[in-house]
């Protein structure tokens, strides 16, 4: 088994994804923004159990000028309207989401849960079931990417014209198609399920979904070896049968919190110190009984994951 196969295998045990996707109060700035969530609130979120993997992608303005125009397909995007950030929380089994859902105890949830009336304008969380979130080839070498990509990175969000069916058919058809291209390095599609408000209300979420018309049905997670090979790849997909919109957004940085139901060492350090260390090679204070005496059972397995 190769590593790019134990990458792929990895990613694909999740049976649940909720991809959460937001912009934030239009009076903060969005630098303070990102870094909160980044080093504040991920740290917080991927201490608690029954995560399996947690990575959060923030986001430079949509470039539609990208891709190659068709009549049938909306590439651009209102800037008041173009998501900042999305994070990609995973869980294994219904008994590690019973987990999450359960700690910590509610007072200290709730204090963990203020950060989104503190950040958040609107914010859409999109369960992806079972097969319906499936990475289909990673041959970046990064288990668990920290910081700017090395490589050009997109995330694709798209509505559907019509069918849901239909749809999600010719998207696996196009993400296998895909994976195939040498062009690709990376890439992992999610079919979206309609936002429950009920459920995200039962866990205690304050609600502030998109309205309808702007929530999307999919994403694509990619990695490609040049821009034009991103828009070689649209323009050759026939997406427009089933696909309205299409909104590309260069991804700025990816930051993984959680891998294999631990925290990283960014999602037990936070970034900065993570950048500092590994610029100055500082790698003793990544040691397994420093990170032990720092932060008890919770480091237990914690190891430092390359950058990306």
């Amino acid at each position: 088994m190769t590593n790019s196969q134990e990458m792929i295998e990895s990613e694909n045990r999740a049976w649940l994804g909720r991809v959460t996707c937001g912009w934030k109060k239009r009076e903060l700035d969005l630098e303070d923004v990102l870094c909160y969530w980044r080093d504040v609130h991920s740290p917080s979120i991927a201490r608690r159990p029954g995560i399996w993997e947690y990575r959060h992608f923030q986001f430079e303005a949509v470039r539609p000028g990208l891709l190659s125009p068709d009549a049938g397909i909306e590439f651009a995007c209102p800037a008041g309207e173009q998501l900042m950030w999305t994070s990609d929380v995973r869980y294994a089994s219904q008994a590690a989401l019973d987990a999450f859902g359960a700690a910590p105890d509610p007072e200290t949830r709730g204090h963990l849960l203020g950060d989104i009336e503190l950040i958040v304008d609107q914010s859409t969380t999109y369960r992806v079931l079972e097969d319906l979130g499936r990475t289909y080839v990673d041959r970046s070498g990064q288990a668990a990417p920290q910081g700017a990509p090395a490589r050009p990175t997109f995330s694709l969000f798209l509505r559907r014209r019509g069918d849901e069916a239909a749809f999600r058919a010719l998207l696996g058809e196009v993400a296998a198609r895909w994976a195939a291209d040498p062009d690709v390095i990376r890439l992992r599609l999610s079919l979206f399920e309609a936002p429950d408000m009920e459920v995200e209300r039962a866990s205690g979420y304050p609600i502030k979904t998109h309205p309808p018309e702007r929530q999307y049905q999919g994403w694509i997670d990619l990695i490609v070896t040049s821009e034009a090979a991103l828009a070689r790849l649209v323009r050759e997909a026939g997406l427009s049968r089933e696909v309205s919109v299409l909104h590309a957004y260069p991804v700025r940085a990816i930051y993984t919190s959680n891998r294999h139901g631990r925290p990283t060492f960014v999602g037990l350090r936070g970034f900065p110190a993570y950048a500092a260390l590994t610029a100055l090679g500082g790698y003793n204070q990544a040691h397994p009984s420093i990170l032990r005496w720092m932060y008890g059972e919770v480091a237990e397995g914690v190891e430092l994951e390359a950058a990306a």
